[in-house]
């Protein structure tokens, strides 16, 4: 999600939101709140914002959540506006409503800050963009690693990961070809990988806001029983990201 974009949240004065906001702002968005559905569709309706995500609470107290939710839509240009559930995870039933009423993304509590980067971006880039052909599944982290590059280690966190490769946020991510080595602790275990850098994200004029400082890296080397091993865990938690 571009940083110039606006996130609006429609809290309904739920203080969750404002915990939220303080949260989405730290990590450099633009954030716009507003008490109801009214007021959301009033800033969806003003050329002054550019706003692709609505965040929700999955409770929200209207009448009929898919007609509101559509209402939200309808202003010019909002077609393509997508939705975002945060807070405790209701029940099946609530949630068969929130899939009805088109909201498919979710942010249960209790979530880290890479998860909600994650979730906040995915919902951007969803929102505007035609989809891709189908990759393998990414799905966001924040375990503490220690990265090691020839004689050299380095603390990272997972930010995202998938059967094909990870990104580390890191304040001194390696150089791009460089071979880094690091283990994944999975539930199921702790995998050791090995990895070729394929890009970083540092400061300066050319720096991704939409996601932390640190290097993506290509998994080199891995098993066939590793690669199912990750990929059993991405698609669990990748369902656990879903309404």
């Amino acid at each position: 999600m571009s940083k110039r974009e606006t996130l609006l949240l429609i809290d309904v004065g739920a203080s969750l939101m404002e915990a939220l906001s303080q949260r989405l702002r730290a990590i450099g968005y633009r954030v716009l709140r507003t008490k109801n559905v009214e007021q959301g569709y009033a800033a969806l309706s003003d050329r002054r914002f550019t706003i692709r995500v609505a965040v929700i609470p999955p409770d929200l107290l209207v009448p009929d959540l898919a007609r509101a939710l559509e209402t939200l839509r309808a202003p010019a240009g909002k077609t393509a506006l997508r939705f975002l559930a945060t807070g405790t995870q209701p029940d099946a039933n609530e949630r068969h409503l929130l899939r009805r009423a088109g909201v498919d993304l979710a942010l249960w509590d209790p979530f880290d800050d890479h998860t909600l980067q994650f979730q906040v971006n995915r919902a951007s880039a969803e929102g505007k963009s035609p989809p891709r052909r189908r990759q393998a599944v990414r799905v966001p982290n924040s375990w503490p690693v220690r990265v090691a590059t020839g004689k050299r280690e380095k603390q990272a966190r997972i930010y995202s990961v998938s059967a094909q490769g990870a990104y580390l946020a890191t304040p001194r991510p390696s150089l791009p070809n460089a071979l880094i080595h690091f283990s994944l602790p999975l539930p199921s275990g702790d995998l050791r990988l090995s990895g070729e850098v394929v890009m970083t994200n540092v400061p300066g004029n050319l720096v991704r806001g939409n996601l932390p400082v640190g290097m993506g890296a290509r998994f080199k080397g891995t098993t066939r029983e590793t690669e199912r091993s990750i990929l059993a865990y991405t698609e669990e938690r990748a369902q656990k990201l879903l309404v």
